[in-house]
């Protein structure tokens, strides 16, 4: 594993009827960087509709992050339950990816982002974002106008190859 794993760059891919998509290969270096391998974990976005995807790295960051925080509530006598701040937990899921990048999409994942017949991933830095397109261009939040212009030119590449 490298440290300090950056996640940029964005791509469409397309959903097949059993739930198979690829991640990006400008994301893809990123991920096996992270974990050390073909593994991504993806999880529910705490208050957008979309996924978070992540390495092994940043599972892990997650996990100190709320060692910390328990540890500062407890210098200060205040109450931590742990469990409530390790809750997203529920919905994150190990996903094996071959070398291509594709791999396959929990059912409940996609119940909660919506992804129907495409997807799009984008890098945040920290780690990257999947979103249902229609969704994100009709609900997104405006500080993703860059990014809904790039799916945008994402969407009009995908309809020339499929001339």
């Amino acid at each position: 594993m490298s440290s300090g794993v950056v996640y940029k760059g964005s791509g469409l891919s397309s959903i097949d009827a059993k739930g198979r998509t690829t991640i990006p290969s400008v994301l893809r270096d990123s991920v096996q960087q992270s974990s050390g391998g073909n593994t991504l974990y993806v999880g529910r976005h705490s208050s957008l509709p979309c996924l978070v995807g992540i390495g092994l790295e940043e599972l892990h960051e997650i996990k100190s992050d709320i060692q910390e925080r328990r540890s500062a509530a407890n210098a200060r006598a205040d109450e931590f339950d742990k469990e409530v701040a390790g809750a997203s937990g529920s919905s994150i899921f190990d996903v094996n990816f071959e070398a291509s990048g594709r791999f396959v999409l929990h059912p409940m994942l996609k119940f909660f982002s919506k992804l129907e017949d495409s997807a799009f991933f984008f890098g945040t830095i920290g780690n990257f974002l999947i979103w249902n397109p229609e969704i994100f261009l009709n609900e997104g939040p405006s500080e993703f106008d860059a990014q809904k212009d790039e799916l945008r030119f994402w969407q009009q590449e995908h309809g020339r190859r499929a001339k």
